[in-house]
């Protein structure tokens, strides 16, 4: 399961790797036709619509696998051993909890943006596939996130 998972985090973090890229280009673009040529790039605020999702869900699954996240771990150093572990598998549980709640709304959102047929607002490019695929990466968080707990 780790060894998909890892698969899977890296492959994940590459799409929001190239995704960034292409945003910090298109950003540095519009930044010097703006002051060269006095003119935006029109339609770069789409791409950002479209590409923040992703950027953003493309983090996770490795954070996860290597346990990146952002941990409080006072109150487990000051109880005892046993009482301590605890306290990390609480968090962790917490944290599957949250992913889980991720991956439901926005499932939820993705089939809104498809049921409403939701489209950018200059270069009227559809929206959904952007959020179904940072959809389908927090889902897939949460099996990764099991594993991480279950260890």
């Amino acid at each position: 399961m780790i060894v998909t998972g890892r698969w899977f985090g890296q492959l994940a973090a590459g799409i929001g790797l190239v995704g960034l890229l292409t945003l910090s280009v298109g950003i540095l673009a519009d930044a010097f036709s703006r002051s060269a040529f006095n003119s935006p790039i029109y339609g770069l605020s789409d791409l950002s619509e479209i590409l923040a999702p992703v950027i953003v869900a493309s983090c996770f699954p490795l954070a996860l696998l290597n346990r990146q996240n952002i941990t409080i771990r006072f109150l487990g150093r000051a109880l005892p051993s046993r009482s301590g572990q605890a306290v990390e598998l609480f968090g962790r549980a917490m944290a599957l909890l949250v992913l889980v709640g991720m991956a439901w709304e926005l499932g939820r959102y993705s089939l809104g943006t498809i049921k409403h047929a939701q489209y950018t607002w200059l270069l009227q490019l559809p929206i959904w596939p952007s959020w179904a695929l940072a959809t389908l990466i927090i889902s897939t968080c949460v099996p990764i996130q099991i594993q991480v707990t279950w260890e």
